[in-house]
């Protein structure tokens, strides 16, 4: 069971989907939010209430959505896992595109930041060892 502060990771997609928008449009709107998550509106501004309740973000009705210093450092490092776990699957696993971004996705909810960073330190020592590789994913030591 999940205590009231703890983050569903439908939140966290909404905070790190907020992040990515400020990023790109320097700003975020309900609609944009509901467009890159697949979601209805009506979804998006219950998610924001919940968010602000939490002050992870700055919502006013009709308004722009910012992030809040707590949530911006939340932001981050969900976003810093799925980075990490998408170049592990791309570089240590040899998956590709949208299934790399799929496990990522899924993951990114259930570890937490040390567990990230080994998984960064691992891919970090595939690639060392795999250097030489003429095809990616394989990690015969006999080439």
């Amino acid at each position: 069971m999940r205590n009231k502060e703890e983050l569903t990771p439908s939140m966290e997609d909404y905070l790190e989907t907020i992040l990515l928008l400020e990023q790109k449009n320097r700003v975020a709107r309900v609609k944009d939010i509901a467009e890159k998550l697949s979601v209805q509106m009506p979804s998006v501004t219950g998610a924001l209430k919940s968010l602000k309740s939490r002050e992870l973000v700055e919502y006013e009705k009709n308004s722009f959505i910012n992030l809040t210093p707590k949530g911006l450092k939340l932001a981050k490092a969900i976003l810093q896992r799925h980075e990490i776990l998408v170049e592990f699957f791309n570089l240590a696993l040899g998956l590709k595109g949208d299934h790399a971004e799929a496990q990522a996705c899924r993951m990114e909810h259930t570890i937490d930041q040390d567990t990230a960073e080994r998984f960064q330190n691992l891919t970090r020592w595939v690639q060392s060892r795999n250097s030489g590789m003429k095809a990616p994913g394989t990690f015969s030591d006999t080439e």
